[in-house]
């Protein structure tokens, strides 16, 4: 029950309260009678409006209370303490699950830096890349084609002589030293044959015969074809040279059959398609899939003029014609010289167009023979292992608190974390890269048994007549560079995975959540903001298709014409020159209008954003702590640790506290806390009070309140004037036993006003008295022995 001597309006959803004091004698002598004072504290009799009155003044004495800054520096808020006390223990637990995070991520890249050795694999593939495919720049037709294969790719891959020339040959017999031959970059040696694998088309009328072009021969990319091919013609096959081959000597009609393999077709396992020299032409060009292949074996024991009458009884009978639509060239290389031995697996695919251009795309892939160095293996096995134990870690932290959350209920609220769902997702993906790994090393063992099949039969030197051990090796080295690709891609993948976890963890320290929280709050403007820039974006981009697309390989295809003004946008750079060759004006303003509108204004505005964000959450964050002031108060935490009051007894303290405690109560409920723990929750407490102080001030808060106090005045001032002028109404008002405080309340005030009346009534009679006096004594009249008057009437001394 509010107090006799207040009352109060309420607006509209207790967004006002004025309180009048009734005690207060009016200074206006013509103030209202008291019969209108009656009328207008009827109006609050109602006992309804009794609740809302002191719900509201409550409301918003403690809101002025705490924004006017008028609070006693010893006392604390408890609802604030809470907050405190949970952000105290949320910052503990995640800056200690910080350096977790960085070591774990640390561990994992370090870890598969050294399963991908990929600092030896670019020194070694670096050099292969343009070894290999020297001179393919140069093919662009079939006849380019041969030329190429019998020049420069022979020339790299089945080199038979030293750096004089000379060929290789052993001192103490002088035959040839074949371990010495297809040696590429003198370290890395071709091992098993070098398979070509040709994919064709059918051959038909253009559409099916019919209308004016189907008189004309079609090959259709989109076909295959499995049957036999040739042209008729016999091309030279020299009788086979005894002592060739220390293993055996082939005959005549093994060579022959040997090279007539090649035009029957041998459906093969899937393999992984390299692409073109762009990716997005993928779907207009030929494409290699479960299909029937035609495949030629070049081995590397074989002497350089059999492997070039081999070639030209191919080129003769037109292996390569118009039916043609991919080659894949597969050369397998053993290095053994740089960390762990492994086998380089070389493709070149050519994509023959059927608008008559010869696409060409290298790709090169190493395949490791062997799981972990020779030398040094412990520092790999104990990274595995501790990143073992890292992802055991968090599995076991999260099933626990999974239990806890089913012990209490909370399973909806629990699975709606971030935190949670990213934790689960590094467990999940994190087993399948350990499993991943696994079914590498199955596959591995795989190659390397077919890897020594092929090593011995090259070392019993077999002729390739009737060698038989290279294709199975081709085969598995296809299938485990298939997968190392993509798993590779995704061992990559899941450090991005890590790195959001950091994130997260950053979030705990003041400082360091400042830079993550405004990436956060950020990401909705520029989400927005994409939505925006995405439009202007793919226009400019059709439009460049459009205009430049026919003559700049940039701008071929849409998802070119995509990328490349992406590079633009970034880096803002052009080839004017370039641009203008055709269509001046339109390349002008094609050129202008791109950067001005998206490299000037519209990247801006993204750093806009990006700054106004940080600069109203650094406002919002107060005086933040620093790192090194945060690993100080953890470090206080442990040195504190058996006299250190935990949260959750706190938590529960709390609860049966009145609602603003002082730093005594709190010391009356834990007699045991230290005063490092103390000082921090003071402080912390205060340094919370002045951020909610700062987003108060710049809320709405404020606005609400003065709002609120003007619409009342204004209700209070047209009340007043109601009353004053008699035309208030009162109808509808009746009285309830709950405001017989009210009623006290105007019966005092009722009371005060007749006394007020009565003694004004007093004062007038005495000036009227005294008046006369003037009139007949003059003014300012002098009187001696004058004796008071008591109330009975008699004369009293004057002292």
């Amino acid at each position: 029950m509010a107090s006799a001597a207040a009352a109060g309006t309420i607006l509209r959803g207790g967004e006002g309260v004025l309180n009048l004091d009734a005690t207060q004698p009016s200074r206006d002598p013509d103030f209202l009678p008291a019969a209108s004072q009656v009328e207008v504290l009827n109006l609050l009799c109602h006992e309804s409006n009794i609740p809302r009155i002191e719900q509201a003044a409550e409301s918003y004495k403690k809101l002025a209370h705490n924004f006017m800054g008028k609070q006693d520096p010893g006392v604390l808020d408890r609802d604030v303490v809470k907050r405190v006390i949970q952000k105290q223990q949320d910052r503990l637990w995640g800056c200690l699950s910080l350096p977790f995070s960085i070591l774990f991520f640390f561990i994992y890249a370090f870890a598969a830096t050294l399963h991908e050795d990929i600092e030896n694999v670019y020194i070694v593939e670096s050099g292969l890349r343009n070894i290999i495919a020297g001179g393919v720049d140069d093919v662009v037709d079939i006849a380019s084609t041969w030329t190429w294969i019998e020049g420069d790719l022979v020339s790299n891959l089945f080199r038979q002589t030293d750096l004089k020339d000379d060929p290789y040959v052993h001192k103490d017999t002088g035959l040839p030293n074949k371990e010495m031959w297809s040696r590429v970059l003198t370290y890395n040696q071709v091992t098993g044959p070098v398979v070509i694998e040709q994919v064709r088309s059918p051959r038909k009328r253009c559409n099916d015969g019919k209308d004016f072009w189907g008189d004309m021969w079609c090959f259709e990319e989109t076909e295959r074809s499995g049957e036999s091919f040739g042209r008729n013609v016999n091309p030279e096959i020299k009788t086979p040279v005894p002592g060739v081959y220390n293993g055996s000597d082939p005959s005549h009609a093994d060579r022959q059959a040997y090279y007539a393999s090649s035009f029957k077709s041998l459906v093969t396992q899937q393999r992984r398609l390299a692409a073109t020299a762009r990716p997005e032409w993928l779907r207009n060009i030929p494409k290699a899939e479960n299909e029937d292949k035609f495949v030629v074996y070049l081995y590397p024991n074989t002497p350089k003029d059999l492997i070039l009458e081999h070639l030209n009884y191919l080129k003769q009978k037109e292996w390569i014609d118009a039916q043609t639509k991919h080659l894949k060239i597969q050369v397998l290389l053993a290095n053994a010289e740089i960390g762990r031995p492994r086998l380089g697996r070389f493709t070149l695919n050519l994509a023959f167009s059927r608008a008559g251009r010869i696409f060409t795309r290298t790709q090169l892939n190493t395949i490791f023979l062997r799981t972990f160095p020779r030398e040094g293996p412990e520092g790999q096995i104990v990274l595995d292992v501790l990143f073992l134990l890292g992802l055991f870690t968090i599995f076991v932290l999260e099933l626990n608190n999974l239990r806890m959350a089913f012990r209490n209920g909370q399973v909806r609220k629990y699975f709606r974390k971030l935190w949670t769902l990213l934790n689960w997702l590094i467990i999940g993906l994190g087993s399948f890269i350990v499993f991943g790994y696994i079914y590498e090393s199955m596959q591995r063992t795989g190659v390397v048994t077919a890897f020594e099949q092929v090593v011995a039969a090259s070392r019993q030197d077999l002729p390739a007549d009737t060698n038989s051990f290279g294709p199975e090796l081709a085969d598995k080295a296809a299938q485990i560079s298939s997968f190392s690709l993509g798993f590779r891609c995704f061992v990559g993948m899941y450090t991005l995975l890590l790195m959001i976890r950091l994130f997260i963890s950053f979030g705990a320290q003041p400082r360091l959540a400042t830079v993550t929280h405004t990436l956060e709050t950020a990401a909705f403007d520029i989400v927005h903001f994409i939505v925006v820039m995405i439009p202007v974006w793919l226009a400019y981009a059709m439009a460049g298709c459009f205009i430049f697309g026919r003559r700049m390989e940039e701008f071929s295809t849409p998802d070119a014409s995509i990328g490349y003004c992406f590079k633009l946008v970034i880096e803002g750079e052009f080839d004017w020159p370039y641009y203008s060759q055709e269509n001046y004006e339109t390349a002008l303003f094609w050129i202008w209008s791109f950067m001005i509108l998206l490299n000037v204004i519209m990247i801006n505005m993204v750093l806009a954003i990006v700054l106004d964000v940080y600069s109203q959450i650094r406002a919002e964050s107060g005086r933040s702590e620093p790192v090194w002031i945060t690993i100080y108060n953890i470090w206080v935490v442990f040195y504190n640790r058996k006299a250190w009051i935990s949260a959750d007894r706190m938590q529960e303290a709390l609860a049966g506290m009145p609602a603003e405690v002082t730093r005594e109560e709190i010391l009356a409920a834990f007699p045991t806390m230290c005063d490092a723990q103390l000082n921090a929750l003071m402080a912390d407490c205060f340094t919370q009070v002045e951020i909610d102080h700062h987003n108060i001030a710049k809320g709405t808060e404020p606005y609400k309140m003065a709002m609120s106090c003007k619409l009342l005045l204004d209700q209070v001032a047209e009340n007043v004037k109601l009353l004053h002028t008699g035309t208030m109404e009162t109808t509808g008002l009746e009285q309830t036993p709950g405001s017989a405080w009210v009623e006290g309340l105007a019966d005092e005030m009722s009371m005060q006003n007749q006394m007020m009346l009565s003694l004004q009534w007093k004062l007038q009679q005495i000036e009227w008295q005294w008046k006369a006096i003037e009139s007949v004594h003059g003014a300012e009249p002098q009187f001696q022995d004058v004796q008071p008057v008591d109330d009975s009437g008699e004369n009293k001394p004057v002292l």
